[in-house]
């Protein structure tokens, strides 16, 4: 295979994928590591796309903000298995958060029939698929962001104040070791920001996929959670930086 078709190959990987794992197109292209490398810093200086520890982010994940049904089709098990291993992080009474998201929605089917928790969302969808259970149910008010139908706004942050929770659930749009926690909209960060400031514990659920994406509006320094849950097979990177920092890392196994 010739470089062009190489780096070709790796710019339709990034655009399909969102991402590039130098270590496994190398092996899917049978050539060193250090030649994909090479064709990323090509790629990265022709504005294709970013290089980030590890492998590559095509530019779209900086621009495009995903459909609901484009999310739904992106990790699912992934995500079912983060929301497995999290919910064993939720109380049997008092009142939680629970923030919107695909990721945070997969905490449904551990929410239902509690009669003793509070479950506090902006996630229209999550309330919709508890509200019938014994279960209390408080949907925040706010303008609804057709993206993500999700309550966001001052109104949403003027109800958060009024509350405290034992437990905030959040989910992400990316995470990176250079820029932390991520949203695509400022509006929604912004409700993030309040669920962490008025729990005592805060979770972070994201799939291993998010790894190395960024988007525009940073919410958290991965220091601003008590714990992260994700996938088993997140880059070995971040596991490395976060060892010893405090922070506990809960791991999804298939």
């Amino acid at each position: 295979m010739l470089a062009e078709e190489r780096r070709l190959q790796l710019s339709e990987w990034a655009r399909v994928e969102g991402r590039v794992d130098a270590n496994v197109a190398a092996s899917n292209l049978d050539v060193a590591v250090e030649t994909v490398r090479r064709d990323l810093d090509v790629l990265q200086r022709r504005g294709v796309l970013r290089r980030v520890h590890g492998g590559a982010i095509s530019l779209e994940r900086f621009a495009h903000e995903f459909t609901i049904p484009e999310r739904y089709g992106q990790n699912p098990n992934q995500k079912r298995l983060v929301a497995d291993v999290a919910a064993s992080f939720i109380p049997d009474e008092g009142c939680i958060f629970v923030d919107g998201g695909t990721t945070t929605e997969c905490l449904a089917v551990y929410l239902r029939n509690k009669p003793g928790l509070l479950v506090v969302t902006n996630n229209l969808t999550l309330a919709r698929k508890i509200a019938d259970s014994t279960t209390q149910t408080y949907l925040l008010g706010g303008k609804i962001r057709p993206a993500t139908l999700s309550a966001v706004g001052a109104k949403t942050c003027e109800d958060l104040r009024e509350l405290t929770a034992s437990v905030s659930f959040i989910g992400a749009n990316g995470f990176s070791l250079e820029a932390g926690a991520t949203a695509f909209d400022t509006d929604e960060a912004l409700v993030k920001k309040t669920m962490m400031a008025n729990s005592r514990e805060r979770i972070l659920l994201v799939d291993s996929g998010k790894f190395g994406s960024t988007y525009p509006a940073k919410f958290s320094a991965f220091s601003g959670f008590d714990r992260i849950v994700t996938n088993v097979d997140v880059d070995a990177s971040f596991t490395d930086a976060l060892a010893g920092s405090g922070v506990q890392i809960a791991l999804a196994q298939q």
